[in-house]
């Protein structure tokens, strides 16, 4: 089976735009806030400290992703872990 890198590559340069955005939403920031929806906006106006602990979660939550494409471009020894992955 052939490997893509550059996919797995880009996959995780997306992950961490994704989950950089979810930090950047704890840290207070409100650019592109607006599209996440109705109540999740109203809450990001005025947040309590438990949303920004989510929002924080979420994101690295999100870094995991990150982990797992980088698992898929390691050479593993062992074959069973490639065909988890």
């Amino acid at each position: 089976m052939v490997r893509n890198d550059w996919c797995i590559v880009l996959g995780m340069i997306w992950t961490i735009i994704f989950s950089g955005m979810s930090f950047y939403w704890a840290m207070g920031g409100m650019l592109g806030v607006r599209s996440l929806g109705g109540s999740i906006y109203q809450m990001s106006q005025n947040p309590s400290p438990s949303f920004v602990m989510i929002v924080w979660l979420t994101g690295v939550i999100k870094l995991l992703g990150f982990l797992f494409l980088l698992m898929l471009l390691v050479q593993w020894k062992k074959p069973i872990i490639p065909r988890i992955l």
